[in-house]
C-alpha cells in the first residue's frame, strides 16, 4: 500500500545513470540495471539500484545502492530532510553503530525530479513487520534460540546508540539536529539544548496531529494527548541520541542473526532513551495483538525491559508515560496515512474500527500506576 503515486522507474533509471556518470572520471562506463522497488514503506520512497562501473583498462565493478526519495506530492511528514538523516547516519557509523554511512546526498532535483539520499546496499535479510507474527517468512521459521539471539542483538545495538555522548552526534552543519520530535527535521544548536525536552516534543507532536487530522482527530488520540500533558514527567533522564523508529522491519539481519544495519532515520532525535524503548515496545505489542501472538524466542515486555536496563546501565524512568506518548505518536502518523489513502479512494474506517493503537491507548491510560 502506498500513500502517493509511484514514480516512473524507466525515467528514474535514466536519471540515476546520468547522475552516476557525472560522478566518475571521463571515459568510465556506467550502466544501471532496471530499478527495483520494495513492497513495504508508507513514507519515503525506497529504490534498489544495481549499477556497473567500468574504468578504462579495468574489470567492471558492480555497485549495489539504495536511494531514498520523498514521496510524490504530500507525505507523512511536512519535511523530508535527507541531509539531516545522512548526517545522523554518518556520525552513528563513525561511532560504531551499524548505521549505513551514506554515499551522497543530492539536493538538486534536476537529476530525477526530487532530492535524494544514496547509500550502499548492505547484504542480508529484512523482515516485514507483521510477517513473523503471522508465522510467515524466515524469522518465523528460525529456531527459538535464533529468534532470541536476534532480539538480544537489537537490544545491544540500541544500548550502544543510547550510551553515545550526545555531543558526539553533533551534525555536519552548525545548528542542524533533531529535537526529540522527528516531524520538523531542524532545530537549535547543541549549545542551546533545553534542560527539558519532553514539553517541546509533546507540543510538536500535538501540532503534528492537528496538521495530520485536519481538525478531525480520533477521540482516543485527543485523550492520549490530554493524559500526556497532565502526567508529564517531572524528571527527565539524560538525553541520548535516538534512532526514532525502532522495529524489526527497519533492520538488515545477517545469517548469524547479527544486525548488519539499522535503517530509517526520519524520526531520529535527541531525548531520553525511554522514547526509543517505549516506541519499540508499543509497536511490537500492537503487531502481536493484531497478528495473534509473539514468536516463541522473544521475551515478554517485562523481561525485555529488565534486559535493556542492564545494558543501558540505569533503570528506565516512568516507562508508562513514554508508552502512552509512543502510542499517541504512532496514532498521529496513522491518521495522516489514513487521510492520504482516503484521497486515493481507500476506505479509512480501519482507523477507528479495530485499530490496535486506539485500543492500546485506552489500555495504557487505564492501567494502574
Amino acid at each position: 500500500m502506498r500513500i502517493s503515486d509511484a514514480r516512473d522507474l524507466q525515467a528514474l533509471r535514466a536519471g540515476f545513470t546520468r547522475w552516476l556518470r557525472a560522478r566518475v572520471p571521463t571515459g568510465t562506463e556506467v550502466t544501471v540495471a532496471p530499478i527495483g522497488r520494495p513492497d513495504a514503506g508508507l513514507s519515503a520512497e525506497t529504490l534498489f539500484i544495481e549499477a556497473e562501473v567500468t574504468e578504462p583498462g579495468r574489470a567492471p565493478a558492480p555497485r549495489a545502492l539504495v536511494a531514498r526519495l520523498p514521496p510524490t506530492g504530500d507525505g507523512l511528514f511536512p519535511v523530508y530532510d535527507f541531509a539531516g538523516q545522512a548526517s545522523v547516519q554518518r556520525h552513528l557509523a563513525a561511532a560504531g553503530v551499524p548505521a549505513v554511512d551514506p554515499v551522497a546526498v543530492e539536493e538538486d532535483p534536476a537529476w530525477i525530479g526530487a532530492p535524494f539520499l544514496v547509500m550502499a546496499r548492505v547484504p542480508g535479510r529484512t523482515v516485514r513487520n507483521d510477517a513473523p507474527f503471522l508465522r510467515k517468512g524466515w524469522l518465523a521459521e528460525a529456531a527459538p534460540e535464533a529468534q532470541a539471539t536476534l532480539h538480544d542483538n537489537l537490544l545491544d545495538v540500541l544500548a550502544h546508540l543510547h550510551r553515545l555522548p550526545v555531543q558526539a552526534a553533533a551534525w555536519d552543519e552548525p545548528g542542524r539536529r533533531f529535537l526529540s520530535t522527528g516531524t520538523t527535521g531542524r532545530g537549535d544548536a547543541f549549545d542551546a539544548l533545553p534542560a527539558r525536552l519532553l514539553p517541546a516534543s509533546l507540543a510538536r507532536w500535538s501540532a503534528y496531529l492537528e496538521w495530520a487530522a485536519q481538525g478531525d482527530a480520533p477521540s482516543a488520540l485527543e485523550e492520549a494527548k490530554a493524559w500526556c500533558e497532565a502526567h508529564l514527567p517531572a524528571h527527565e533522564p539524560p538525553p541520548s541520541v535516538l534512532w526514532g523508529d525502532v522495529q524489526f522491519g527497519n533492520m538488515v539481519v545477517g545469517d548469524d542473526m547479527g544486525i548488519a544495519a539499522i535503517l530509517d532515520f526520519e524520526l531520529a532525535a535527541i531525548g531520553p532513551a525511554e522514547l526509543d524503548v517505549a516506541w519499540f515496545q508499543v509497536l511490537h505489542a500492537m503487531t502481536v495483538s493484531s497478528c495473534g501472538g509473539d514468536l516463541p524466542g522473544f521475551p515478554d515486555p517485562a523481561t525485555t525491559r529488565s534486559r535493556y536496563e542492564e545494558r543501558l546501565g540505569r533503570a528506565l524512568d516512568d516507562l508508562r508515560w513514554y508508552e502512552v506518548f509512543a502510542a499517541f505518536r504512532s496514532g498521529a502518523i496513522m491518521v495522516r496515512a489514513a487521510r492520504l489513502l482516503t484521497r486515493q479512494g481507500v476506505d479509512d474506517t480501519w482507523l477507528t474500527n479495530g485499530n490496535p493503537v486506539m485500543d492500546l491507548v485506552g489500555e495504557l491510560i487505564a492501567r494502574d500506576e
